[in-house]
């Protein structure tokens, strides 16, 4: 989870790659997962993000489902289960592109529903580095700009200090899981992958 730019797609990539060398079996995902739903959201979300905030607060908790659903099926079939992004991103995101509270997505996205992850890793980075890493990507999502990351990245950090401190009911679901949180601004990704394993390890 965290940040856009912040490296999470290669981190996945590369702990999966560690992992299957060790001779574990791997599965990796990507949050949402649906091209379909994908695509509604990336012609509807403008920079603000959607007009109206509860449909796409609704497509959200819909693709979490889908993500739960999922990792249900996997059980027992896999080492590891790596994914980009989950439920837990709609509490930095929803927050940032609507300015909406951890209640009123809790109330929406009801999280008893849904299977948890054993470790959240929380990656974050300055947003000038985080709009350098992804400005070329032609699949960046609508809402990925300048002015957008500005925002995002102390609402990255104050999502993770919230759940650790434990201080705010609506976060409560997560606090099961293990927490490390990492700024990869000055690091390269080999780097960022040997600091999680040994967090991980």
């Amino acid at each position: 989870t965290g940040q856009d730019g912040s490296g999470k797609t290669t981190l996945r990539d590369n702990l999966a790659e560690f992992f299957e060398s060790q001779g574990k079996t791997v599965i990796t995902a990507k949050s949402p997962c649906d091209k379909h739903t994908v695509n509604l959201l990336n012609n509807a979300i403008s920079q603000n993000g959607y007009e109206d905030w509860y449909t796409e607060q609704l497509l959200f908790s819909f693709m979490d489902g889908l993500l739960s659903n999922y990792m249900m099926q996997l059980k027992g079939r896999c080492d590891y289960f790596v994914c980009q992004r989950g439920p837990i991103d709609q509490y930095a995101h929803g927050v940032t592109r609507s300015g909406k509270t951890y209640s009123e997505i809790h109330g929406i996205q009801r999280p008893d529903r849904l299977e948890k992850f054993d470790t959240y890793i929380h990656l974050n980075c300055e947003a000038k580095t985080a709009w350098m890493r992804v400005c070329e990507d032609e699949g960046k999502d609508r809402y990925e700009y300048p002015e957008y990351f500005e925002r995002q990245v102390p609402n990255t950090k104050a999502l993770y200090d919230n759940i650790v401190e434990g201080t705010i009911k609506e976060l409560e679901f997560l606090r099961s899981s293990k927490h490390h949180y990492l700024d990869t601004t000055n690091l390269t990704t080999e780097e960022v992958k040997e600091v999680i394993l040994n967090l991980l390890c």
